[in-house]
């Protein structure tokens, strides 16, 4: 059985071995990116509500869990 946080510490490892003093914050977000496709920012035009909305919950934006993966600067 594989682990997530395994395999995203060794993507993170082999993709930029300049960051190791970072490794661990490259790492997690590594590990986060799955989830930072899911949930990310989209108009809800095709809904027909007003404001901004995530892309996979229709929350409004920004959502729970969006709140938890992004940077506050990146909401």
């Amino acid at each position: 059985m594989t682990d997530p946080a395994v395999e995203a510490a060794q993507r993170a490892w082999d993709g930029d071995r300049r960051y190791h003093a970072y490794g661990y914050v490259v790492a997690a977000r590594e590990a986060l990116a799955p989830l930072r496709e899911l949930h990310k920012l989209t108009t809800d035009e095709l809904y027909g509500r007003p404001g901004l909305i995530c892309d996979d919950c229709d929350h409004d934006w920004p959502c729970p869990t969006a709140k938890l993966i992004y940077r506050e600067d990146e909401l």
